[in-house]
């Protein structure tokens, strides 16, 4: 369900995504804010109109305040020499896409304090701009209610465990005094596991001693979330390291088949999708690849009209920096395949056609080999 990523905008050329899950953080911030925070702080002082247009209000600023955190982080890292595909906003938080990963600790460590540091300016603003607006009830607790929301996002994400900011600072730290990635990665997200578990326990503890349900399930939805993203944060740098010397021609089938544009979905379905097993498919003409076809994009048109529905009319095309090269590290893909639940990734040649695909069940089962390789390396302990 948490897979799917809707697409915003595009700022300073790069795309601007939400995850599916941000639409549940949306909802539950106005609902906890309109019944709880401005309610009992701010009794009888607005309509039940206006406390949960302030609520709505809240989160979207909420939201402004995540992206323009996680802006900052792309912007060192594409001075830095690192290409920014997209940033995608989650449940309780966001990520920057880069095209490769971070080679020296030193720009991890200014990628890392980037976020933070904007999250100190946002804050003075929100703070200032309510102190002007004092005159106006409304807008003046608004602005300071966020202003006081990104001072505890800045201690939040100042915690040194990973993949926290304050985690990755440790990381880079670690990483420059010892030059071994996997090593201060193990660090600090063992921390991030340990203060994942913390607030698990301050969740319930809150709940079952002072009652507090909404707070108490805020914390045992953050704490279990990050103590997931520290697990597989380690296990892709475990991965990476793994697969630094596969490339993706060793990991692609050449041997794959494309869809003609004029095929329609009567015989894409059944020459197709059930003969191969798959859920998406290539589109090609003459070896030049046109797009991507999904077996969902099939079956949500009544079946009675599939057979005067070509593969080209429901294709979708493919960003060119989607297409993998067979001399790209087979690293790379961990995000498309794996992060984002894509069927497959096409391949193309030096001459722009179509020489292969990697797919999901093949890359799944290469990293399960190579889990089983550096088993006594997988996990943070």
């Amino acid at each position: 369900m948490f897979k799917r990523n809707l697409r915003l905008f595009t700022l300073q050329g790069i795309p601007v995504e939400i995850n599916i899950s941000w639409l549940f953080l949306l909802a539950l911030v106005t609902w906890s804010f309109a019944t709880g925070f401005y309610r009992e702080s701010y009794p009888g002082l607005f309509t039940s109109a206006a406390r949960w247009a302030m609520s709505l209000l809240t989160a979207l600023l909420l939201f402004v305040s995540i992206l323009i955190h996680e802006f900052s982080h792309s912007i060192v890292a594409s001075r830095g020499g690192l290409p920014i595909k997209q940033i995608t906003l989650f449940m309780f938080g966001g990520v920057a896409q880069m095209g490769h990963e971070v080679d020296e600790p030193s720009l991890e460590l200014r990628m890392a304090a980037a976020g933070p540091l904007m999250t100190l300016v946002l804050v003075a603003m929100f703070l200032g701009a309510a102190v002007l607006a004092r005159g106006v009830p409304f807008l003046s607790i608004l602005l300071g209610t966020v202003g006081a929301i990104n001072i505890g996002i800045f201690i939040f994400n100042m915690v040194p465990g990973f993949p926290l900011d304050g985690g990755r600072i440790l990381r880079a730290i670690i990483w420059k005094r010892t030059g071994d990635v996997r090593k201060a990665t193990r660090i600090a997200t063992g921390v991030g596991k340990v203060f994942s578990w913390v607030l698990v326990a301050g969740g319930v503890f809150n709940f079952l001693v002072y009652g507090n349900l909404v707070s108490g399930i805020w914390m045992v939805f953050i704490g279990l979330f990050l103590r997931q993203a520290a697990e597989r944060s380690y296990r892709q740098i475990v991965w990476k390291k793994s697969l630094a010397e596969v490339k993706v021609g060793d990991v692609m089938r050449r041997e794959t088949t494309a869809v003609e544009p004029s095929t329609d979905l009567e015989t894409l379905v059944g020459e197709f999708f059930l003969r191969f097993h798959r859920d998406s498919l290539p589109v090609a003409a003459g070896g030049m690849l046109l797009g991507i076809v999904y077996l969902d994009d099939v079956t949500a048109i009544d079946r009675g009209a599939w057979a005067g529905i070509s593969a080209a009319d429901i294709a979708k095309k493919i960003d060119p920096s989607s297409v993998a090269r067979p001399e790209d590290p087979a690293w790379m893909l961990f995000g498309p395949l794996m992060q984002q639940g894509r069927g497959i990734v096409p391949v193309a040649g030096p001459d722009g056609r179509l020489a292969g695909v990697v797919t999901r069940r093949d890359y799944s089962a290469l990293l399960e080999v190579m889990s089983s390789v550096g088993s006594r390396d997988r996990s943070p302990g």
